[in-house]
């Protein structure tokens, strides 16, 4: 019978595969079925890198076929172990697939790169590209991972803004945040680039203002002229037609130098008068004078008995009474009010008290010159009295005997027959003792009510 035997070249290899790597030598002894025995030697070594081991084999003896049982060939226990060791690298994260660092214009999205060569410690990215943070973005706005364009209201300071999501082309800035000019700011005053609270000295209308630096309720009043809303806007305290107007003596608001509403001071009419005056006068009508009137003003301060007051009518041309007029029907006039003596047909405010004239028509003289008088029967006291159209200068009132009818200067103007028009005390209430610069013609006629320029 023939015996296989195994190659020693190939045991050695498998023997080196099986060490992991270690030198080994093995000795192998072959014994055939006649009894003889060769003995041979192979001594294979490798080498691992990085592993240090060693290991030992024993070959033991292979029979192909039947055994004669005769001795066994063994491996010597002699082993040649040989150990190789290697250190490995480590690379950094921010290296290059070559090993190199990376780099910001390598046209490779490697390192903390967001997007290629932008964002992480590079460049920031434009919009578009990846980010992680909006601070990887040229936009400073990283919406779901990608840089977007700026807006006004993505919560970055980016764009042409002056502060987050304001100024530039955005809404205005509030008090406090930046800009470069007023209309950054919503107040429109930017100092020191930092938008400013409004100030009644900026020079900028804002606020509340209703013009520059003026008004709204809480800056001064708007001069004459200048925008308003409401009367409080104006230095005069009269708003019309959306414009500060100036102040008058009949505008129901103290103004200027009075010492009250409309009244005192170098211009208007006394705060209080010692007694009734005589305020207004048509004695001159279009046509037939069918609209004659006297209005009677009450500024003493208090309610006024009218019991005894009697109106006179004078003919200037011989200085005579040609009627008396008694006011006592009409009761009691209150502070304020006014008694107006006129035809039965015509109509007055009703809060104004009316006494009648006698006649329809012509119940009054039309002058050149003519007057009235108001005189207090009671405490014979001559209370006011008007010469029209001329100078009344003495006329004899029983009761009272010769008086005047001229206070200071007589008023010129007489009344027309031509167009619609009054004779009245402007302002309303007016009496300074002196005729000439209390009276005025006025076409704004107004019997029982304030009169009117």
């Amino acid at each position: 019978m023939r015996r296989l035997y195994a190659s020693p070249a190939l045991l050695g290899l498998l023997i080196v595969a099986c060490s992991g790597g270690t030198e080994t030598t093995t000795s192998a002894t072959d014994t055939d079925t006649t009894g003889d025995t060769s003995t041979s030697t192979t001594s294979i070594a490798t080498t691992t890198v990085g592993t240090t081991s060693s290991s030992s084999a024993t070959s033991s003896s292979t029979t192909m076929g039947e055994t004669t049982g005769g001795p066994t060939s063994t491996t010597g226990p002699t082993t040649d172990t040989t150990t190789a060791t290697d250190t490995g690298s480590t690379t950094s994260p921010m290296t290059s697939t070559t090993g190199e660092p990376a780099a910001c214009d390598d046209q490779v999205m490697n390192g903390d790169e967001t997007d290629v060569d932008c964002g992480g410690s590079c460049d920031p990215c434009a919009d578009g590209l990846a980010c992680a943070v909006g601070s990887d973005c040229q936009s400073s706005a990283c919406t779901d991972n990608v840089c977007t364009p700026p807006a006004c209201d993505d919560g970055a300071f980016n764009g042409d803004e002056t502060d987050v999501d304001c100024g530039g082309s955005c809404d205005p800035c509030e008090d406090g945040l930046g800009c470069q000019v007023s209309f950054d700011c919503v107040s429109g005053v930017c100092t020191d680039n930092l938008c400013a609270a409004p100030a009644c000295d900026d020079k900028i209308k804002n606020g509340a203002e209703v013009a520059v630096d003026c008004g709204g309720g809480e800056c001064p009043g708007c001069e004459d002229g200048q925008p308003c809303m409401v009367g409080t806007d104006c230095m005069s305290g009269v708003c019309e037609g959306d414009v500060c107007i100036a102040g008058t003596c009949d505008d129901g608001v103290k103004n200027n130098d009075e010492e009250d509403v409309d009244c005192g001071g170098g211009t208007c009419a006394p705060c209080m008068l010692e007694g009734l005056i005589i305020n207004e006068v048509d004695y001159d009508n279009l046509n037939t004078d069918s609209a004659e009137f006297v209005e009677i003003y009450n500024n003493t301060g208090g309610p006024v008995d009218l019991t005894g007051i009697v109106l006179v009518l004078v003919n200037g041309s011989n200085n005579t009474i040609y009627g008396n007029i008694d006011l006592s029907g009409g009761g009691s006039l209150d502070q304020g009010k006014y008694l107006v003596v006129a035809p039965d047909a015509m109509m007055i405010p009703p809060e104004a008290i009316k006494v009648n004239f006698p006649q329809a028509t012509n119940n009054l003289q039309n002058g050149a010159p003519d007057g009235l008088a108001l005189v207090d029967t009671v405490n014979m006291k001559l209370l006011d009295a008007l010469s029209y159209e001329g100078s009344i200068d003495a006329v004899n009132i029983p009761g009272l005997g010769v008086v005047s009818l001229v206070e200071g200067s007589p008023f010129a103007t007489a009344d027309s027959n031509s167009e619609e028009a009054s004779l009245s005390r402007i302002p309303n209430g007016n009496d300074t003792n002196n005729a000439a610069t209390d009276w005025a013609y006025t076409k704004n006629l107004t019997p029982g009510a304030p009169n009117k320029p």
